[in-house]
C-alpha cells in the first residue's frame, strides 16, 4: 500500500485531507495516510488556534467567508462521514446589506476549523491506515525511492509528501541581526523578531511606563497595538455605532507609548462599511470576463511581454467606469474615462504620482486615516486610488486563477506579485473599527505617529533612539518586528526547507520567490533531474501561484486539483 504524508494540518491541510478522502471513496484504491503538524491543534495550526486572544481579528469580513462551503457527506470504506456545515451555517450568519460588516476574532474561525477537523478525524482514526502525529519535521530526504521524513524523535518512510505548511521564518535582515546583537549586550532593551504569538508580550501588557517601537505599520502592528492596550488600565469604547468612532479610556494613569514606523509611513485604508457600499466597487460579470481573458491571453500563451500592462490596463478600465459612476467622487472637471484611466495607470506605475483625484499623502498621517475612514463610510468624496484598491480586491479571485502557473518570464511574475502586494494596503485591509481604534490611541497620547515614516534609528546606552526630519526624538526600550516577510525560498531559515534545498528536492521559480510547482501542486524539477513525489500547496509556492495567503484559498481548486491528481496516479 502506498504511503502519503501530509505535513501541515492547518486549514489547507484539513481541506487536503477532506478532498483526499472524498476522491479515495470514489476509487478502488487505498493509501496509508500520515498527518503531521508541529502543534496539537489540528485543523487550525498556528494562525487560527482557538486559544489566541480575542484581540486578534479576522481581516476578511464574515460576509466574505461564504466561500468556506460545507463538506458533503462521504462514504469511506463503509463508514459514513457526516457532512459538516458551511461557516455561515455553522455560526448562523445573518446580516442585512446595510448593516456594518462583522470582523470576529480569529479564534472564532479557529473553533469552526477545529470542529470540522475533529468531525472527520474521529471517523478516520478507526482505520489502521490513518495516523496523526504531533512533531516538528526537521528534514526530508530521498533514498531508495522512498522519501524519509525526520523529526528529533522519529523517522517515517513515505512514497509521497504533501507540504501544506504556512509562513516559515526567513534569515533576519541586517537591521534585525544588528538589533538582536545590541539587545544581547544591553540588558535595558528587548527585541522581538516576530509579532506572533502576541501572548509573548504578556509581561509588557500591564507596564504603566514604557516606550515600544513597532517595526511595520500594517495588520500585524494593529494586532500588537490592540493586545498591548486592552489592559488593566485602559480599553476601547465605541461611541458612535454608525461610524465606529472610538475613544480609549484610562481607568488609571499610564505612560505607555507605542511608536510604529515603516519605510513609506503610509497607513492602511479600511474596507467599506457594508455590502451596499462595497457593491459600489463591484465589477460586472462582463467586466470580470474581460479582465480574466485579458490576463490569460498573455499569461497562458507564453506570449513575450516586457511589462505588466496586460494586467494594469484592464483593471484601470474597470476602475475608471466604477469611479465615474460613483456619487461621491472628486471629479469636478468631469474627466473622460480615458483621462481617468491615464491617471490610474500613472499612479499604479508610480506610487509617488500626485493628482487631485489621488489621496494626498503629504498631509498628516492622522488626517490620511480620517480621510480613508470617511471614504469607507461613504461619507466623503472617493479618491481614485481608494477606488482602484477596492476594484482590485473584487478582481483578485480572477487574477489569482488566471495568473497562477503563468508561462511568463520570472521578472514579469515577480512584478505582478509586487504590484498585488503594494495594493494590499487597500485590498487586504482592516475594518473601520480598527482604524478608529488607532486614531483613539493617538488622541489618548499612547500611539505616536511622529516617527511613522522611516525614522533614523540610533542604538544608545538607554535604548533605541528614533529621530525624524523635524528634529524630534524618542527612546524605546523594546522593539517589536511586525513585518511579515515575503516567502523568498532561498532565504527561508526553517530546517525542513533548508533540508529540501540542500538535498535538491525543491527549487525556486525565481531567486526572490517560492517553489516552482505544476498545476497539480507537484514540484517542478530541473530538466536534468528526475521528478520527486513532493507537492507543495500554499505560501511556499508563491510565484507559481499567487493569492496564497487568503483563508479562502485554503478551500479552493488548487487543493482539489492536487487530491484528484494524486488519487488518479494511484
Amino acid at each position: 500500500m502506498k504511503q502519503l504524508a501530509i505535513i501541515g494540518q492547518g486549514p489547507r491541510g484539513l481541506y487536503a485531507l477532506e478532498q483526499l478522502i472524498s476522491n479515495l471513496s470514489q476509487s478502488n484504491t487505498s493509501v496509508t495516510i500520515l498527518l503531521i503538524d508541529f502543534t496539537n491543534e489540528f485543523g487550525t495550526s498556528y494562525v487560527w488556534k482557538t486559544s489566541q486572544p480575542e484581540s486578534n481579528w479576522i481581516n476578511i469580513n464574515e460576509r466574505g467567508l461564504s466561500g468556506i462551503e460545507k463538506r458533503k457527506k462521504i462514504n469511506y470504506k463503509n463508514v459514513e462521514i457526516s457532512e459538516f456545515p458551511s461557516y455561515h451555517d455553522w455560526c448562523n450568519y445573518s446580516l442585512k446589506s446595510k448593516q456594518p460588516d462583522t470582523f470576529p476574532p480569529r479564534s472564532k474561525l479557529g473553533r469552526y476549523l477545529s470542529q470540522r477537523y475533529e468531525s472527520l478525524i474521529s471517523k478516520l482514526e478507526g482505520f489502521d491506515n490513518v495516523k496523526r502525529s504531533t512533531a516538528k519535521v526537521d528534514a526530508i530526504n530521498l533514498s531508495g525511492g522512498k522519501l524519509i521524513i525526520s523529526s528529533e524523535e522519529k523517522k517515517w518512510f513515505c512514497d509521497d509528501v504533501l507540504l501544506t505548511i504556512g509562513h516559515q521564518p526567513i534569515v533576519n535582515s541586517g537591521q534585525l541581526e544588528k538589533w538582536n546583537l545590541y539587545s544581547k549586550n544591553n540588558p535595558k532593551v528587548k527585541v522581538f523578531d516576530d509579532s506572533y504569538p502576541v501572548e509573548q508580550f504578556k509581561k509588557l501588557k500591564n507596564k504603566k511606563e514604557q516606550s515600544i517601537g513597532i517595526r511595520g505599520f500594517g495588520l500585524a502592528m494593529i494586532d500588537v497595538m490592540r493586545y498591548l492596550t486592552i489592559n488593566n488600565y485602559g480599553n476601547f469604547k465605541v461611541i458612535d455605532h454608525n461610524t465606529f468612532e472610538t475613544v480609549y479610556y484610562k481607568t488609571e494613569p499610564q505612560k505607555l507609548r507605542l511608536i510604529p514606523f515603516s519605510l513609506d509611513g503610509l497607513p492602511l485604508a479600511p474596507k467599506p462599511l457594508n455590502k451596499v457600499i462595497d457593491d459600489w466597487y463591484k465589477p460586472t460579470s462582463r467586466e470580470l470576463h474581460y479582465f480574466k481573458s485579458s490576463i490569460e491571453a498573455v499569461s497562458k500563451t507564453s506570449k513575450k511581454t516586457s511589462s505588466i500592462d496586460f494586467l494594469l490596463e484592464p483593471i484601470v478600465k474597470i476602475a475608471s467606469r466604477v469611479f465615474n459612476t460613483l456619487k461621491n467622487v472628486n471629479n469636478s472637471k468631469k474627466l473622460s474615462p480615458e483621462e481617468t484611466e491615464s491617471i490610474g495607470l500613472h499612479w499604479l506605475n508610480n506610487p509617488e504620482y500626485k493628482h487631485p483625484l489621488i489621496q494626498n499623502n503629504d498631509i498628516a498621517t492622522y488626517d490620511i486615516i480620517k480621510s480613508f475612514i470617511e471614504m469607507a463610510l461613504g461619507n466623503k468624496e472617493i479618491s481614485l486610488d481608494y477606488c482602484i484598491g477596492q476594484v482590485w480586491r473584487h478582481c483578485q479571485p480572477a487574477l489569482y486563477s488566471s495568473f497562477s502557473h503563468a508561462q511568463l518570464d520570472e521578472d514579469i511574475i515577480e512584478q505582478v506579485i509586487e504590484k498585488d502586494e503594494r495594493i494590499k494596503r487597500y485590498s487586504y485591509c482592516p475594518p473601520i473599527e480598527s482604524m478608529q481604534q488607532l486614531l483613539a490611541l493617538v488622541d489618548a497620547e499612547i500611539l505616536d505617529l511622529d516617527f511613522v515614516q522611516d525614522p533614523e534609528i540610533e542604538l544608545t546606552n538607554e535604548g533605541f533612539k528614533l529621530s525624524n526630519e523635524d528634529g524630534k526624538s524618542a527612546i524605546c526600550s523594546v522593539m517589536i518586528n511586525s513585518v511579515l516577510d515575503s516567502p523568498k525560498l532561498l532565504e527561508v531559515n526553517s530546517p525542513i526547507i533548508k533540508s529540501l534545498l540542500n538535498n535538491q528536492l525543491i527549487a525556486p521559480i525565481h531567486s526572490k520567490l517560492g517553489i516552482e510547482t505544476k498545476e497539480n501542486g507537484y514540484v517542478v524539477m530541473p530538466k536534468n533531474k528526475k521528478d520527486v513525489n513532493i507537492a507543495v500547496l500554499g505560501r511556499l509556492a508563491k510565484g507559481s501561484v499567487i493569492g496564497v495567503d487568503a483563508i479562502l484559498e485554503c478551500f479552493g481548486p488548487r487543493v482539489e486539483n492536487w487530491a484528484a491528481s494524486y488519487v488518479k496516479s494511484l
